[in-house]
């Protein structure tokens, strides 16, 4: 399931947004998501960051929760995003001591039947834009 559904999140990034993903699987059971190089609006001290999520073991019963950015991410003033750090790695990642920013981003609505990644990088967006 969770391999049809990353190829067409795939797709979608490439024939829509220009952009493109890495799907791995974890020793954790899960599998990450790697969306590379996105754009995001001024606000923040980047404007293009590394997006990854956890599709978790269980996935699409058991729904994406977090997400992280790469290199780290601060406002435009420097100060740190509402309820994120720097201090939460990637359970399992494949490259311990990735630069990353943990956003605690959390889903009130997840329908397995109707969800999916592209329901989750959606919400990562909206978080991401406007810069908070």
């Amino acid at each position: 399931m969770i391999e049809k559904q990353f190829t067409e999140f795939q797709s979608y990034l490439r024939n829509e947004k220009g952009l493109s993903a890495e799907f791995q699987r974890l020793g954790t059971g899960g599998c990450l998501v790697t969306v590379k190089n996105v754009p995001i609006r001024s606000g923040w001290n980047r404007s293009l960051v590394d997006v990854l999520f956890v599709a978790p073991p269980g996935y699409p019963a058991a729904r994406p929760d977090c997400f992280w950015v790469s290199p780290q991410l601060r406002l435009a003033n420097g100060m740190m995003p509402q309820n994120a750090n720097d201090a939460s790695p990637i359970q399992g990642d494949p490259l311990p001591g990735r630069p990353v920013t943990w956003f605690s981003w959390h889903l009130q609505i997840w329908d397995p039947n109707l969800s999916d990644l592209m329901t989750f990088y959606g919400a990562i967006m909206k978080r991401l834009i406007p810069a908070r």
